[in-house]
Order: structure tokens, then sequence, then C-alpha cells
């Protein structure tokens, strides 16, 4: 009998294969995203060489309701029309950036400066391709 109580015995027992390790499921960590909100969301930098005298734009609209949101106007008008008082009232943002003259305050936006004043998007979106 003791034959018999061991076979019963040894065929209630989970059978344990030793095959391949268990791996736990894990997830690959996400790639990280670019800042598509913050593209989407202000005007990107057009470089210097786009405020000059003749310029008319939205962007420079979008641009000079921002410094007086800031308070930088000086009670001139500031429109679409690149002009001096866009140049006077940037040079007062760029001195607010810039104390003690270190760096750039000459009033035309730089990269920096451009990117602190947040210009809301005014310019429609590049298309990407899929």
């Amino acid at each position: 009998m003791p034959d018999e109580q061991d076979e019963q015995t040894t065929a209630r027992k989970p059978k344990t294969t030793t095959t391949a390790a268990a791996v736990p499921d894990v997830q690959p960590a996400p790639a990280p995203v670019a800042d598509t909100d913050t593209a989407s969301r202000y005007e990107p930098y057009p470089g210097a060489h786009y405020f000059h005298g003749g310029r008319h734009s939205p962007v420079i609209a979008a641009m000079a309701r921002r410094l007086e949101a800031e308070g930088h106007g000086d009670g001139r008008p500031m429109g679409p029309d690149w002009t001096t008082a866009h140049r006077d009232a940037f040079a007062r943002f760029q001195h607010t950036l810039r104390p003690k003259e270190g760096g750039d305050v000459s009033g035309i936006p730089d990269e920096v400066a451009w990117d602190r004043l947040k210009v809301p998007r005014v310019t429609p979106l590049p298309r990407q391709e899929p």
C-alpha cells in the first residue's frame, strides 16, 4: 500500500516545469514627448531680421498687446506696423530681464526675451506629414 499512497500524493501535487524563468510583464517607459502645447500656444521667434521699419504683421500686433499687458507701453499706439514705439517698449521689457545692461537691451527682440514674453500664436501651425 505504500506505493499506492505515494502515487496518489504525487498525482495531487502540481507538476513544475523548469523551462524558461517567468519574466514579469514590464511595459517600456514612454518616449519623451515634445512640448507641442507650447508650440501651438506661442508664436515662434521670427528672428531679429524680422523687426524693421515697414514691417506689417499680426505677429507684431500680438507682441504689442503682450508688451502692454506686461506694463511696458508708454501710451503711444502700437499696432501691426513696426515703429519706434514697439522698439522702445521691447527695450523696456529687455531692461526688466537684464538689469544693469547685462545683455541685449536694444529693443530688437532676441530669442530669449521673445520666449519669455510668451507672444500668443497668431500664425497657423505648420502642417506635419503623416
